[in-house]
């Protein structure tokens, strides 16, 4: 009777230790995960930045060209719409 307690004890022991061992692989894998999703979300945000940075001297040059197209239209005289009147008042400034 007391060989078969044994034996029981020693099993559960085994099986234990497999389990405590595929726990640790389990939570290492864990932390590894969770490394490389901050790591994803650093490269996403640092790749935001500095396409931001990137195309900010484009969208500076093309809110100039806008402000210049702007000043433009001011220029143009608003009648009724006659495009013939519009060429002549530009031909003769």
């Amino acid at each position: 009777m007391e060989s078969d307690i044994k034996e029981l004890l020693k099993k559960n022991l085994e099986a234990s230790e497999r389990t405590l061992h595929l726990v640790e692989k389990m939570h290492r894998a864990a932390l590894w995960a969770r490394f490389f999703s901050f790591l994803k979300w650093v490269v996403i945000i640092a790749g935001l930045a500095y396409g931001y940075m990137a195309i900010q001297p484009m969208l500076n040059q093309i809110l100039g060209i806008s402000q210049q197209v702007s000043g433009l239209q001011k220029m143009i005289p608003s009648g009724g719409g006659d495009l013939e009147g519009l060429i002549k008042g530009f031909m003769n400034k």
